[in-house]
């Protein structure tokens, strides 16, 4: 089930579930990383770098709009834009890649990504626009009668063969 809608006399606006181009995102995430090594290179801190390569990545799609048939919201542009730096610098200062490889593998992740997009059933992917929920500690703390004894015991026990308590 596509979520095409049309924009008043524009391009067609891609729904959550539909990934955007391959072509395009190879291209914006190149031009995006090389622009944040750039910046850095001017002297920039890299947090600011990071944020200005970002913000001028979204108004280039918004400005190229008219060239493109399809378009996507501009926080879309913006969190995929986010997510590439994120994996290029967990690819290269966590992991330990080489620069260009973990730009290779940053631009591989984001294309898998929007690609599984189509993949993913919309009540099971998170919608950008809800803030990440944070777990409740009160409900990940045991209960009274399920913690262990000062003995070590506990009262229940369960079984591996059929998967219940006793």
């Amino acid at each position: 089930m596509s979520a095409d809608r049309p924009t008043a006399a524009g391009p067609r606006l891609l729904g959550e579930d539909q990934g955007m181009p391959g072509d395009f995102l190879v291209g914006l995430t190149r031009g995006l990383m090389d622009r944040r090594e750039q910046l850095v290179a001017e002297g920039q801190p890299p947090a600011v770098a990071r944020q200005r390569a970002v913000a001028e990545a979204v108004q280039a799609f918004v400005a190229g709009a008219d060239e493109r048939s399809w378009t996507v919201e501009e926080r879309r542009i913006a969190s995929l834009a986010g997510d590439t730096l994120g994996l290029e610098d967990e690819y290269r200062d966590r992991h330990g890649y080489e620069p260009e490889l973990a730009r290779l593998y940053a631009v591989c992740e984001v294309l898998e990504g929007e690609r599984a997009r189509e993949e993913i059933p919309l009540p099971w992917r998170r919608s950008e626009a809800d803030p990440p929920q944070r777990p409740d500690p009160a409900r990940q703390q045991r209960q009274p009668s399920e913690r262990t004894r000062p003995d070590g015991r506990t009262d229940r026990v369960r079984t591996r063969e059929a998967d219940r308590e006793r």
